[in-house]
């Protein structure tokens, strides 16, 4: 028995195998990203409301603005990309973000407002509102959604 080219084919082996993970890995890591991530925008309006704006260039998604009224918010002006764990925010909770494929699903606790940013929709307190570049949208505090619970929990015997 030879064994005199079984380190050659060993080699050759491996090398064919690293080449296709890292064709593979790239291909994967652009198709994760290749879109872009959510950018929002924390900022107060004149009145002292805070004020989210949302923007996703890849789909045509710009200066949506989300005004909490009847809240105050004097922090400075924040930008954020959401293309990655560990992000504090100005103000409000971010419940849930996929960003495994971007700009991926995000889902904030804004103020009892729960508000979803989906690339085919914008949920607010459970309700659907296609996208609209330039729309502001107004909150108020009894349109939250925990406000609602609180309501519902009262009102039950």
């Amino acid at each position: 028995m030879q064994s005199h080219g079984f380190p050659k084919h060993l080699l050759i082996a491996f090398g064919m195998a690293l080449l296709g993970y890292i064709l593979l890995y790239s291909c994967d890591r652009h198709l994760r990203s290749r879109k872009g991530a959510w950018e929002f925008t924390f900022s107060s309006s004149s009145s002292g409301e805070p004020v989210l704006t949302i923007d996703q260039p890849h789909y045509g998604i710009s200066k949506v603005r989300i005004v909490m009224e009847g809240e105050s918010f004097e922090g400075p002006t924040q930008r954020l990309r959401f293309d990655k764990p560990g992000l504090e925010l100005p103000f409000g909770e971010a419940i849930f973000f996929d960003t495994t494929y971007l700009p991926g699903s995000v889902t904030f606790d804004l103020f009892g407002h729960e508000l979803e940013v989906l690339p085919r929709t914008l949920i607010i307190n459970f309700k659907e509102h296609p996208w609209q570049v330039g729309e502001v949208i107004k909150v108020t505090p009894d349109e939250a959604w925990t406000r609602q619970a609180e309501v519902l929990e009262q009102n039950q015997p």
